[in-house]
């Protein structure tokens, strides 16, 4: 019980102040424990962030599951993972903040963390791209590089498009990549 106390406090710190500004102190006090019993349960904020991003890593997945149930054509099923995903994310102050701190304070346990998350959805990616190989669907010379691409469009579009470009949404940003990648590397 106390342990999800901690998770729902921190949860609401991190997503009010990002986590660079959050201290154990500040968690314990919100849950209204100890600092010891934080450290019970957490042996540093660092573990606590990394719960978070294996929590959303765990959430997106459920998402493409759910996608790749319906066995679609490889376009409107990457299509939707790709809107699915973007409509997830822009729900996710947690998500957005720590892109950002990334970014913009450039530190390195929010980084690490996310090279984690960068690393499972290249993986997703290029599972995607071999299977549609496999298929007969694409042709793509380097297929590492190709999930990398389609990767940072997706990160691109998202977080450094900024105000001074027309505003984007989700379907838009999912159109224009998929369009990319018809007129691409479709056969």
């Amino acid at each position: 019980m106390k342990d999800k106390q901690i998770i729902e406090s921190a949860r609401k710190l991190f997503n009010k102040y990002g986590f660079k500004k959050v201290t154990m102190d500040e968690i314990a006090r919100e849950a209204n424990v100890t600092k010891k019993t934080v450290y019970t349960y957490f042996s540093s904020k660092e573990e606590l962030f990394k719960y978070f991003i294996d929590e959303e890593l765990g959430n997106m997945k459920k998402i493409v599951e759910e996608v790749e149930a319906k066995e679609e054509d490889f376009y409107d099923t990457v299509h939707e993972g790709i809107y699915r995903l973007l409509k997830y994310i822009n729900s996710k102050k947690f998500l957005k903040t720590i892109f950002v701190e990334a970014e913009v304070l450039k530190n390195p346990t929010i980084i690490e963390n996310l090279k984690v998350l960068d690393v499972e959805v290249q993986n997703y990616i290029k599972q995607k791209l071999e299977k549609a190989i496999d298929k007969g669907y694409i042709k793509v010379l380097d297929v590492d590089i190709t999930a990398f691409l389609i990767y940072k469009m997706y990160i691109a579009l998202m977080f450094d498009w900024n105000e001074s470009n027309k505003k984007l949404d989700e379907e838009v940003i999912a159109d224009n990549i998929i369009a990319f990648l018809k007129s691409g590397i479709a056969k």
